[in-house]
């Protein structure tokens, strides 16, 4: 008879150990399969935060070390009720971004967008354009924001769906003499895709816009996702509705090219902010950039605060994940290790007609993964039952003992850069974790449960199977 059929058969005669080390096993299994449960959807949840959020850095003209910048004095002006001087400067650099450099940043592994944009206010004679609710001078009543761009499809208000593209296409990197505006302004202008909106280069002796005729084309028009709020204060050229994006050559061609011929300031989005390092690292290596006119400002801090709860729970989970297959091990060689010093003399029949001591190792670990493999795939739908409550019940906990519970709430608001307000997707944590357990938790259990067992049968048959068959017959009389 071989050692699974006598395995079988000791199995189905002692009932009442059979059940017992059933109910020890499920439990056990219970435990390590949410522990495995709550750990994959924690690192799921924090792959669809890192996807949701992204991370984030601005390059920028440095203006306060950069050897080119240029500050130009405009006008001396006595205030008339102090009697000081008052000096008016322009100041710019000499060095700034061109498209070419927007496309080599945006070559680097792991950059998602590249935002590089200048804007100025700009009259268009045909634009009616919305009221604002703060009274404005009349220099500037009839302009409105305008934004050169490489490519309005990798803009923020764009890629944060603050702003969508309902008709048209986007501005391109090789586009000239092209404009995307709102629906709304194209209808309360009477305008469509294909017609013409007009201004004038910009005149440093008339400061103002009276110089060459430019005739801007609309290639695209948008719709706005947020507007201000009601009373909020607003201008009319701040209004959203009222923008205006162009590529880069009329932006400069606008402005007269005298101080504007590129961009200040870039927005780089990451898809993956545990890169962040690797990816400025290799932005900074980039040859075709003069790095002693820019400097690098790192935005890591939204994804930091909102990956803390998860990262705790991680932690948290692994920790439990050892301590309860620790304890499993302990407690089932504990058990087996009684069991088996009661069967002594059992042992002692096996080894008096020629069984090998391996041979009766092999029933014990037979006996008990013979219940082992019940309990375990029990233990699925035991599982199941109670891991998403667990699981959002350790999330509640690691957000209370993580820091920047504010920040984290407001990550899931909105991100304010500059005047434009950006929307933010909520955070896939939101209304916690969604838990569930699959074949592979179930595959992992089997194995973690394996190699459980094989070391607690291995520990508690090692006091007898050490002794000799002479020992073990004076054991029993």
């Amino acid at each position: 008879m071989n050692c699974i059929k006598r395995a079988f058969l000791y199995v189905t005669r002692k009932r009442g150990k059979s059940i017992l080390l059933f109910a020890i096993l499920l439990i056990m299994a219970t435990f390590v399969l949410t522990g495995l449960s709550v750990r994959q959807a924690s690192e799921l949840a924090q792959l669809e935060l890192r996807q949701s959020l992204g991370g984030k850095f601005d390059i920028y003209v440095d203006w306060t070390n950069s050897p080119y910048v240029v500050k130009e004095i405009l006008t001396d002006e006595v205030d008339e009720e102090t009697g000081k001087t008052v000096t008016s400067f322009l100041q710019y650099s000499t060095v700034q971004f061109t498209p070419e450099n927007v496309t080599a940043i945006k070559s680097v592994p792991g950059v998602k967008y590249c935002s590089a944009r200048l804007s100025d206010l700009i009259p268009f004679e045909e634009l009616s354009l919305f009221p604002g609710t703060v009274p404005i001078s009349e220099k500037y009543q009839h302009r409105t924001k305008l934004f050169g761009v490489c490519s309005t499809q990798d803009d923020q208000l764009f890629t944060t769906g603050t702003l969508t593209l309902t008709e048209g296409r986007h501005i391109d990197f090789n586009d000239s003499g092209c404009a995307i505006i709102s629906r709304d302004l194209a209808e309360k202008s009477e305008l469509k895709i294909g017609d013409y909106i007009t201004t004038h280069v910009y005149s440093i002796e008339d400061d103002g816009y009276t110089g060459k005729e430019v005739r801007v084309k609309i290639i695209g028009l948008f719709e706005a996702n947020i507007t201000e709020q009601f009373g909020e204060t607003v201008t009319a050229y701040d209004k959203i509705q009222n923008r205006v994006f162009v590529d880069l050559q009329t932006a400069v061609e606008i402005d007269g090219g005298q101080i504007n011929y590129g961009f200040s300031a870039m927005n780089i989005t990451i898809d993956d902010p545990q890169n962040m390092e690797r990816i400025v690292s290799d932005v900074k290596a980039l040859p075709s950039i003069d790095w002693k006119a820019f400097t690098v400002e790192v935005d890591n801090e939204v994804y930091e605060n909102a990956a803390a709860p998860l990262s705790t729970l991680n932690e948290l989970v692994f920790v439990l994940l050892v301590v309860i297959i620790a304890v499993s091990a302990i407690i089932l060689a504990l058990i087996l290790t009684l069991w088996t010093k009661s069967r002594i003399h059992e042992i002692g029949v096996f080894l008096s007609v020629g069984i090998k001591k391996s041979a009766i190792i092999g029933q014990y670990l037979a006996e008990v993964m013979m219940i082992a493999i019940l309990a375990f795939g029990l233990s699925y739908f035991s599982s199941n039952a109670v891991a998403g409550q667990i699981g959002n019940h350790l999330l509640e906990q690691s957000m209370q003992t993580s820091k920047g519970d504010d920040d984290i709430t407001a990550a899931a608001v909105g991100v304010d850069v500059g005047a434009d307000t950006l929307i933010q997707k909520p955070l896939p944590t939101e209304n916690g974790i969604q838990v569930t357990v699959n074949l592979e938790n179930l595959l992992h259990l089997y194995l973690i449960g394996t190699a459980v067992i094989i070391a607690a049968v291995s520990v508690s048959s090692v006091t007898v199977m050490r002794l000799k068959p002479r020992e073990i017959l004076s054991k029993m009389s």
